[in-house]
């Protein structure tokens, strides 16, 4: 059986790794203490409809699944090779592929350009069989692709289920791969696919990002750089092209101190180069949002996906908060992360006052903890958003969430969906709870309404999203 073409002309070469109809999994194990368990263990849990041929030079079957010695016994010449042998075997079985004529391959094992001269000598030897032979090679040192809609994902972790969404992530490395239990599960994350390039040995971020910016199925791109390792005026490029297309791209580039750059460089062999400071006016330039750290990168890129089209053209915001001290720390919040409080108008107020003290309040910040002494919370919560729908001054809300809304039916959540609906966006929070945790969180987020555990994350996932709704 012929393998599936390499690279049509209306095809990225991408889609290929994306989308293989076989794949060997060369160095799969029976034994579930081995990491390379999970290869195929993953592929049949997902339902990955492939062929799948597993590689081992002792074992029969592999979880049920007939397994061949090496490649080049394989009946056919199969679309995909993902080599999860040691790095000393890997370029033997890079070399059968060869003579397979597999065009496709990703290197897992680390030890190479990272690992030393001796190292990069044998991934400068990797890389000119790969030329020779036309074949494109993600890694080494990776952990790729996945794609939830095929089911298709390499991992070394037990994943049961990915939700599927319109978020899609690029990585050097994988430091995603020890997190992925918590991303799928409690963290609630919607995956459409994800790339680990590792070092880069051919396929890099501009190949990715390229494949990324036309995939229709994508709406955020995720994207984690050590260093730039393919044409960075054509990177800039193609993040200028996702902008104008709306795709939203958040970017966590680490090694910017002079000790991180040397961590990069023993980490997957990246030297990086360049001043931060002209990187991020660059990344500013073109349309990117550069995330803080590892954990705002992965805030970002959750919330932005779950917002769905939602924009925040302006920045004025209505706030809720049970303190009455946590309104003030919070309206410090808006103004670090440069929103402003919503200035409610006459009328608004008036729709207010049923759920308002015995006296009169301000209208923004909210005290639900105030109002809750004297009205039903789902009275007070239905009438301050839909207050707050109608106010042509506030452009989105930001509403803390009390623990016993989590025993209220689906319904009474539904007013949190009102201002979605209305095309305003609204983003909650619920001290110390992930969404993932609660079904009455995940319901919520399954309509463009995100939770998050902690004010500082609601407010910045609105300002990241004013950020490019003005650009």
């Amino acid at each position: 059986m012929a393998p599936k073409d390499l690279q049509r002309s209306d095809e990225h070469f991408l889609a290929g790794f994306f989308e293989p109809e076989s794949v060997a999994i060369v160095g799969a194990s029976n034994n579930p203490m081995r990491a390379t368990y999970h290869l195929v263990g993953n592929l049949i849990k997902l339902g990955f409809r492939g062929r799948i041929y597993p590689v081992h030079l002792s074992e029969k079957e592999i979880l049920g699944i007939k397994t061949f010695r090496t490649v080049k016994d394989i009946p056919e010449t199969v679309d995909l090779a993902v080599i999860g042998v040691s790095y000393t075997a890997t370029p033997g079985v890079l070399k059968e592929c060869a003579e397979k004529g597999i065009k496709r391959v990703t290197l897992i094992a680390g030890g190479f350009s990272e690992a030393g001269e001796k190292g990069k000598r044998v991934q400068a030897e990797m890389a000119r069989m790969v030329r020779e032979n036309s074949i494109r090679a993600i890694g080494p040192n990776a952990l790729s692709p996945i794609n939830v809609k095929t089911g298709f994902c390499i991992s070394f972790h037990a994943i049961d289920s990915i939700k599927p969404g319109n978020l899609s992530l690029i990585f050097q490395s994988g430091l995603y791969e020890p997190r992925s239990g918590w991303l799928l599960n409690d963290f609630n994350y919607h995956l459409n696919k994800l790339i680990d390039l590792g070092n880069k040995m051919d396929v890099n971020e501009v190949d990715a990002l390229g494949y990324l910016v036309e995939d229709p199925e994508t709406r955020v791109i995720g994207i984690h750089l050590e260093s730039i390792g393919g044409d960075g005026r054509e990177f800039l490029r193609l993040i200028r092209k996702g902008a104008a297309q709306g795709k939203r791209v958040v970017v966590l580039k680490s090694g910017k101190s002079e000790a991180g750059a040397k961590a990069a460089l023993s980490h997957t062999g990246a030297l990086v180069q360049g001043n931060d400071r002209v990187f991020e006016d660059a990344m500013k330039q073109c349309g990117a949002l550069r995330a803080r750290s590892l954990e705002d990168f992965f805030d970002l890129t959750r919330a932005l996906e779950r917002f769905g089209p939602l924009s925040l053209k302006g920045n004025r915001v209505f706030i809720a908060t049970f303190p009455g001290g946590e309104g003030v720390i919070v309206t410090d919040l808006l103004e670090q992360e440069g929103l402003s409080l919503a200035e409610t108008g006459s009328a608004t107020l008036d729709k207010l006052r049923p759920v308002f003290p015995s006296w009169d309040i301000p209208g923004n910040p909210w005290d639900l903890g105030l109002t809750m002494q004297f009205h039903d919370p789902r009275k007070i919560y239905q009438t301050v958003i839909d207050a707050m729908i109608a106010e042509p001054n506030v452009d989105g809300l930001a509403i803390q969430m009390h623990p016993q809304s989590l025993l209220f039916p689906k319904e009474f959540m539904g007013i949190f969906t009102r201002a979605a609906q209305e095309g305003k966006p609204i983003a909650l929070w619920l001290a110390g709870m992930e969404s993932g945790r609660h079904e009455n969180l995940m319901w919520l987020e399954e309509r463009a309404v995100p939770v998050f555990p902690s004010p500082e994350k609601a407010l910045r996932a609105l300002a990241a999203l004013h950020r490019f709704s003005r650009s």
